[in-house]
């Protein structure tokens, strides 16, 4: 990339700015970014977090590094054991493809799972880790690629469709993505929130509005409420003015939830789950429901229900290290699925994106993206690793009540005010 001074001093003279104009002007593809200022055939576009306004000339793929770093496992097996930081060349765009530099990108416990074979997929090995979503910005566009632009901030939305073709995954500094994968965000949103503004917002907002269609003024009940999903349903029904019952099993998270605008809690750890539910709703009860933790708390849930209600699963927490698919169960009660007429069905992103049209996708995307930009949602900040201290990151990221989710950053991944 070659670099432009703070200001027009750079340029020596009229003779060299006419030179150099003349020179990129005959390159055989044309500079793409703009300053107004300066003009469109320059292609000069502002560079990002400089302390005055510095320009780039972008030259397309002639100043691109050639080699990169990536985070790639080998085989199916403990994070830890099997990822190794290689040098790989950096990957080119095709026709409605963009090759993002990655400014960062979060460490979910369902990348690791990926890693370990217990996940609802499992890709090609060896392969890159990082199968959810990370932000960057646009270093060149595929043949023929329209509606981006190249020095765009985008979310790269990675999760895998099922069924679906190959996504790349994302702790790599550089990634191709198809452009129907990439959502541009506003400034303001920070890296730490625009990285991880796709998996659990997004997941949050589908199960409450998409997949039960809570209304205002009704109950829904959800466990593992003191999770990030959890958190943001809370946040979500209060804007929309729905009513929350959060199953909990630590008296400690109690309070905690409350203050987050819960509107009921219940604690497991000394509670009885079905009683406090009937005390809650009375006789018109619970019809609505969203369980991440299966097992025996989930079928709690179930039997909590008014008759004809709907309990939908998405995590199964209880069984997060079982090994033994045949130890995954929620115990229901046939009686209450009977003569009840309740009904248990499962929600997975990467399912919803397999069926979701790109327009419908886009549209859940772009909902989300204004609920967190106009403050709805709150993403707390992640905590930064560069890729050479994978092993503390993932360590991080398997620790209990961890708190700050392990981000993978990139060189001037952070944002200007140091976070």
């Amino acid at each position: 990339m070659i670099m432009v001074g703070e200001s027009v001093k750079a340029w020596r003279g009229p003779a060299a700015d006419d030179a150099l104009r003349t020179g990129l002007l005959r390159r055989r593809r044309k500079v793409r970014g703009l300053v107004a200022d300066v003009g469109a055939a320059i292609g000069i576009v502002p560079v990002q977090n400089a302390p005055r306004v510095r320009l780039a000339l972008r030259d397309e793929r002639s100043l691109m590094p050639q080699s990169m770093r990536a985070l790639v496992a080998g085989r199916v097996g403990e994070p830890a054991d099997v990822l190794r930081l290689e040098s790989r060349p950096v990957p080119t765009p095709t026709a409605g493809q963009a090759l993002i530099r990655v400014k960062a990108t979060p460490i979910h416990a369902s990348d690791l799972h990926v890693l370990r074979g217990r996940y609802g997929f499992s890709p090609e090995f060896p392969a890159v880790g990082g199968h959810m979503e990370c932000v960057g910005r646009i270093e060149a566009l595929g043949p023929d690629t329209e509606a981006l632009k190249i020095g765009e901030r985008v979310v790269a939305v990675a999760v895998p469709a099922v069924p679906g073709p190959h996504v790349s995954g994302t702790w790599q500094e550089y990634l191709v993505a198809d452009t129907r994968r990439l959502l541009p965000v506003p400034d303001r949103l920070s890296d730490s929130s625009a990285c991880q503004l796709t998996v659990n917002p997004l997941t949050a907002l589908l199960l409450v509005t998409r997949e039960l269609d809570v209304q205002p003024g009704e109950w829904l009940l959800q466990t593992a409420a003191g999770s990030t999903v959890g958190r943001l349903v809370i946040q979500l029904a209060r804007h929309l003015g729905i009513r929350t019952i959060n199953v909990v099993r630590r008296r400690a998270a109690v309070e905690e939830i409350k203050a987050l605008g819960g509107d009921e809690v219940i604690c497991t750890e000394d509670e009885d789950l079905l009683q406090r539910v009937a005390e809650i709703a009375g006789s018109a009860g619970v019809r609505k429901a969203i369980d991440c933790v299966a097992g025996q708390v989930g079928a709690q849930v179930s039997q909590a229900l008014a008759p004809g209600g709907v309990v939908v699963v998405y995590g199964a927490l209880s069984t997060h290290r079982q090994t033994d698919p045949a130890a995954l169960t929620i115990p229901l009660l046939a009686r209450s699925v009977i003569y009840e007429t309740k009904a248990v069905r499962g929600f997975w992103l990467n399912r919803w994106f397999g069926t979701a049209s790109p327009a419908d996708a886009l549209r859940a995307l772009s909902e989300v993206r204004s609920l967190v930009a106009d403050e709805v949602l709150s993403i707390p900040q992640g905590e930064p690793f560069p890729l050479e201290r994978f092993p503390e990151a993932i360590s991080l990221a398997e620790a209990p009540a961890h708190g700050a989710k392990p981000l993978f950053v990139f060189e001037d991944g952070r944002d200007e005010d140091g976070r």
